[in-house]
């Protein structure tokens, strides 16, 4: 049947008739400036809640060493016990490279030559894959690619948005230690090398985004490269290592920011020079289609039935990808202390002030191979923390980006999916636990001063029930409050930190400083694990998951 349009005949002077329901004028299209301001400041959003959590706890604890600098170092004889150290290449590889270590400035500069640094480039390295190949298979990154920005333009603008909180990080860094009594100009460089290190390494992070098609394999080649740069950070501390080989690696040169080296300049050349060609080679390559990398096909391509056939199969694949790079910093972590450990106890011999506020802070002597072994692990403990909540803030983004709606829409409860995720996360946290206590075991043996098998792999399960009461406490979160859950949980860790690391110098009541899980983490193999406290944690976590549980069964789900 044939379809007849009747047209309605018009004066010139009258208008035509306008329909009750015609379509609204279209919206004047946006330019591609403003698109790429839209595009930055939504990157910059999703970055904001965990940037301010790190850069609060790295530097807070950073400026906590500054400002009891003279309170490790007591008397006259400890200063020149510390002048000493510069002698010792075990020390150097544990920390960082020794220049005029008797002085504040020389202090804290070494200590930014391991542990700090690794915080930062770890934040900035995980961050750059969540926001760019993250939200490509979130799907997230289609509406935008099929707007008026260029794959280019999207890159730059997620570049942009991580080098602001890199800056952030520089200006805390340079306000927070000049204002605790360290030297402003190198207080300043050391912020300034701080935030181009962490820009240098977020870039490796898009780098490896440019190169292959899944969030997963990315985690990888910037945990490789990062293992790589540490190595050679390691091998530069060796006795017959030539002084170049400092030079080799981002970790050596932040050494040379002492004002005796006269070695700013290059520094920050070498600094910019990495940044800008690592920049040039994202930028090189992003010209590649949504959901496929350089080297790799599709990441959404179709995968046999057995690679994950179970609900459980497919957390542990979603949960294993952060989880095995913290779980590798924890590992590598322990592995330098309990390698250096026998040298470490030697040289702590010799600082009865030094050791002594050691116990006041960690409850730990480390004078001892045990007492050091304790002390790796406490920093273990942080990091677990630090994983923990990392993995209740991946649970909240497979909600906040619908992926787990094609779950749910099948026969899968909400409770089930969110039960068998928390479990996952949990068995990878004792995995590690115990595989960091085997590695502590394995690198004292080596040293021919070794822990028990059986303290080292305590000490390791000891560190589990602090993560899965952070991971409970996230889960909450989840639950209650799903949009603060990156805040919060992180904030969680930071907060619980400072106030156990720089709690004791403020002299608040001692039950203040007993609402810190850190406080009842026992400092094994050096003492006997508190068994009772541990049982706490693990009760508390698994109390707060709950409710977290039974909230986000009841609740509608929401989008970031």
């Amino acid at each position: 049947m044939a379809t007849t349009i009747r047209r309605t005949p018009t004066r010139p002077d009258v208008a035509p008739p306008v329909a009750s329901d015609a379509a609204p004028p279209a919206a004047e299209p946006c330019p591609p400036v403003g698109v790429w301001w839209r595009a930055y400041r939504h990157h910059l959003r999703l970055l904001r809640n965990a940037a301010i959590a790190w850069i609060a706890g790295v530097s807070i604890v950073s400026t906590g060493v500054v400002a009891t600098f003279e309170d490790r170092i007591g008397t006259e004889a400890e200063m020149q016990a510390l002048e000493a150290m510069e002698d010792i290449p075990a020390l150097e590889a544990l920390s960082g490279r020794y220049v005029e270590i008797a002085t504040v400035e020389g202090f804290v500069l070494s200590r930014w030559g391991m542990l700090f640094s690794i915080l930062v480039v770890v934040w900035a390295m995980l961050a750059s894959v969540r926001v760019l190949r993250g939200a490509e298979e979130a799907g997230h990154v289609e509406p935008l690619r099929s707007g008026t920005i260029t794959s280019r333009g999207l890159l730059t603008s997620a570049l942009a948005a991580l080098f602001t909180t890199h800056l952030a990080l520089a200006v805390v860094i340079g306000l927070s230690h000049s204002a605790a009594g360290m030297d402003v100009a190198t207080s300043w460089a050391l912020g300034g090398a701080a935030g181009l290190l962490a820009a240098s390494f977020a870039t490796t992070g898009a780098l490896a985004s440019q190169l292959v098609a899944s969030r997963r394999r990315a985690v990888v080649i910037v945990g490789c490269f990062l293992g790589v740069m540490l190595g050679l950070r390691v091998l530069a501390a060796a006795t017959a290592t030539p002084e170049w080989v400092w030079w080799t690696t981002p970790f050596g040169w932040i050494g040379f920011l002492h004002e005796v080296d006269q070695a700013r300049p290059a520094v920050f050349a070498a600094l910019v020079a990495l940044l800008v060609g690592l920049v040039g080679a994202a930028l090189a390559l992003a010209h590649r289609d949504v959901h496929t990398g350089v080297l790799g096909r599709r990441s959404h391509r179709v995968r046999p039935a057995r690679a994950v056939r179970t609900q459980a199969g497919l957390a542990a694949r979603l949960a294993s990808g952060s989880a095995g790079t913290w779980g590798t910093v924890v590992v590598l972590v322990v592995l330098v202390f309990g390698l250096l450990a026998r040298d470490l106890a030697q040289a702590a011999a010799e600082f009865p002030t030094q050791t002594e506020l050691t116990k006041e802070m960690f409850g730990v002597v480390i004078d001892t191979t045990a007492g050091i072994a304790a002390l790796a692990f406490y920093f273990g403990a942080l990091l677990m923390a630090a994983l923990a909540a990392g993995q209740a803030v991946d649970i909240r983004e497979e909600e906040a980006t619908w992926r787990v709606e094609h779950l749910l829409v099948r026969p899968v409860d909400r409770t089930r999916w969110l039960v068998t995720r928390a479990l996952t996360s949990v068995a990878l946290l004792a995995l590690i636990g115990v595989v960091s206590g085997i590695a502590a075991w394995a690198a004292t043996a080596a040293t021919g001063d070794a822990i028990t098998f059986t303290d080292g792999l305590l000490a390791g399960i000891n560190i589990v029930p602090l993560g899965v009461l952070v991971l409970g406490v996230g889960i909450a979160v989840v639950g209650l409050a799903p949009r603060r859950t990156t805040a919060l949980a992180y904030g969680f860790v930071v907060a619980a930190f400072v106030l156990d690391f720089a709690g004791p110098f403020l002299d608040p009541p001692d039950w203040v400083l007993q609402l810190s899980p850190f406080r009842h983490v026992a400092a094994v193999p050096a003492v006997d694990m508190n068994v009772g406290a541990a049982l706490v944690m693990l009760a508390v976590g698994a109390v707060a998951a709950a409710i977290g549980m039974l909230v986000f069964r009841r609740r509608d789900l929401q989008e970031a």
